[in-house]
């Protein structure tokens, strides 16, 4: 372990802005309050020494204290040097501090208990030491702690082992069931680190799903979607979406069988995938493209905090496929004006047309047209040309500047 411990100072002692060394004067002049660093850049450092596998540069660092987190943050700020930028967030609900330094995120945490009354709601805090706060972590490797000052690192749960063989362990029979979007973040590590989900935390992970929808012990009797576990896991997406393989997220979701965690609809196969690879070059609304084909829409909407607009692009969507798949030979021989009318008089947003391209509809290319050609195509004369050409302004000359357009469109075809 002493191995270990000196690897970990090594590569600490390399963090930015000398803050290896800004946190010790801190614990100095405070009398010795214990300070440590734990979670995702532990563990990385820690894949990277028994793997030797290398991240892309990490940007987050997670710190623990036994005390005050927004009196280590101010002490940081008031002491860092070379820096453009340093700000400081508080969150009181659960007692942490983020502080963005230039490109870096640091979160500070003091060490807390968390007691769920029910899955996905917020849970309730106390202090407690740093030992403790190590239990409601949500995996073995990322359980793992150095503490600054004595150099002792925390591995209560067997971390260390289990990242040497790329196991992925859930801390306690309760991980899931206190917040279900860990599931979320257990198939991004899968999917990042290529690790393999253990049978017991696979075993809880499905129990759990199987159990949706969630009753609150405080009212047994009323059914809930927590906000804040929808908030959670499109937070979890979100990361994921910008930093990983969403694809492949999703497809290891599907394998462990707990897809219904987002829409028990999914058909996860190549024609979806293929799909959901399209959403993100068309730089698309994922979280609509996931929820597409819920078979209770108004639920799943719920659960997620779909806002109106977006609730409208969904029923949209829907509409226009089911109008596609009655109608489809209404629209072999659609011109591009045609379409461009279609969309353009039904006021379809640019979301709902990536949905049906995405979802590959029939005549999804002419959707593609319409979104990347047909819709930036004006008409060569406006108001203005008209009026001086003896129009009125009104209604007829939008018609006018409509055929005019539509023309324009037409004609960018044959030429």
């Amino acid at each position: 372990m002493n191995d270990i411990s000196n690897y970990i100072q090594g590569e600490l002692i390399k963090t930015p802005f000398n803050l290896y060394n800004l946190i010790s004067k801190y614990i100095e002049s405070n009398n010795n309050t214990k300070v440590a660093f734990v979670g995702g850049y532990l563990r990385d450092l820690l894949i990277r020494k028994f793997h030797k596998k290398s991240f892309s540069k990490s940007v987050d660092i997670d710190l623990v204290i036994e005390g005050s987190s927004i009196s280590l943050a101010k002490f940081i700020k008031q002491n860092i040097v070379n820096v453009d930028l340093c700000l400081i967030k508080e969150f009181n609900l659960y007692n942490t501090v983020e502080i963005n330094i230039n490109d870096y995120k640091i979160d500070i945490a003091s060490a807390r208990k968390e007691i769920y009354s029910a899955p996905g709601l917020n849970p309730t805090i106390t202090s407690c030491t740093i030992e403790e706060d190590l239990k409601r972590r949500d995996f073995t490797i990322n359980s793992i702690a150095f503490e600054v000052s004595t150099r002792k690192i925390y591995d209560l749960y067997g971390g260390i082992s289990d990242i040497k063989s790329k196991n992925l362990n859930l801390l306690h029979s309760k991980s899931i069931s206190d917040d279900p979007s860990r599931l979320i973040r257990c198939a991004k590590y899968a999917s990042r680190l290529n690790f393999n989900i253990s049978n017991n935390s696979l075993k809880q992970s499905q129990e759990t799903v199987k159990k949706w929808p969630w009753k609150s012990s405080e009212t047994p009797l009323k059914i809930i979607s927590p906000p804040a576990l929808g908030i959670r896991i499109r937070m979890e997406l979100a990361e994921i979406y910008k930093h990983d393989n969403l694809n492949n997220v999703i497809s290891i979701i599907h394998k462990w069988e707990i897809i219904s965690i987002l829409n028990e609809n999914i058909k996860v196969d190549k024609r979806f995938l293929r799909g959901l690879n399209w959403i993100k070059k068309l730089n698309g609304n994922y979280m609509l493209y996931l929820l597409k084909d819920a078979k209770d829409l108004k639920t799943a909407c719920q659960r997620f905090l779909v806002n109106n607009s977006e609730i409208k692009i969904l029923e949209d969507y829907s509409n226009i496929k089911k109008i596609f798949k009655t109608n489809k030979k209404k629209f072999m021989h659609f011109s591009p004006s045609s379409w461009t009318e279609f969309i353009e008089e039904r006021n379809l947003n640019d979301e709902t047309v990536k949905l049906l391209i995405c979802d590959g509809v029939p005549y999804w290319h002419n959707l593609f047209k319409w979104l990347f050609i047909y819709k930036s195509i004006k008409s060569k004369k406006d108001g203005e040309t008209l009026k001086k050409e003896g129009w009125d302004p009104g209604k007829e000359m939008g018609k006018e500047i409509k055929r005019l357009r539509y023309l324009e469109i037409d004609n960018l075809n044959r030429n």
